[in-house]
């Protein structure tokens, strides 16, 4: 870890709108470990913190979530976008919630390396095969961008789109500052 994770007492008043922010859009809940012991938030905040400026706006692109997308689906091409990064924390709170949403457990470690597991369903099979083409670097192929517009119209493409660029973007922030997975990491 390049940056390590800031206590909350230490926050600046920017820094601490941006924290609050950060633990708004995780929620109460989460099946991952997302602060120290400290109470400091751990993962990529640490680097966003450093840079509210910076930060804020990817923030507040998280918010703009679209509603086509089940969370199943979502987690595919989260979790697919993370292996091709390899994206360690990533993929650590990512396979949590994935099976937090009722992906089975095989299908989740198989994402996690990298894999087109079997025993996706129909529409999770093309969030995959959308979320690994975009990774490759070139233009989608017309088939794959049928096959999502048929399966989530254009709204659900675009969300999908969208979701993978901005994991996409997590992952290079995680990869850059070598954020390490938190002591309970499998």
């Amino acid at each position: 870890m390049r940056l390590s994770p800031i206590a909350p007492g230490a926050l600046s008043h920017e820094q601490r709108e941006l924290d609050e922010a950060a633990r708004r859009i995780m929620g109460d809940q989460v099946p991952f470990t997302a602060q120290d012991e400290n109470g400091a938030l751990v993962g990529p905040f640490p680097v966003l913190l450093r840079f509210p400026h910076l930060a804020r706006p990817l923030l507040e692109w998280f918010t703009a979530n679209g509603n086509v997308l089940g969370p199943r689906v979502r987690e595919v091409a989260i979790l697919t976008t993370g292996s091709r990064y390899g994206a360690v924390y990533e993929l650590y709170s990512h396979s949590r919630v994935a099976s937090a949403v009722g992906i089975p457990r095989n299908v989740v470690a198989a994402l996690v390396a990298g894999q087109r597991p079997s025993g996706l369903l129909p529409e999770e099979e093309v969030a995959h095969d959308v979320a690994a083409a975009l990774y490759a670097g070139s233009p989608m192929p017309g088939a794959l961008y049928r096959a999502a517009i048929d399966c989530f119209g254009d709204e659900g493409t675009a969300e999908l789109v969208f979701l993978i660029a901005q994991y996409a973007g997590i992952c290079l922030v995680l990869n850059a500052y070598d954020v390490p997975l938190p002591a309970d990491a499998e």
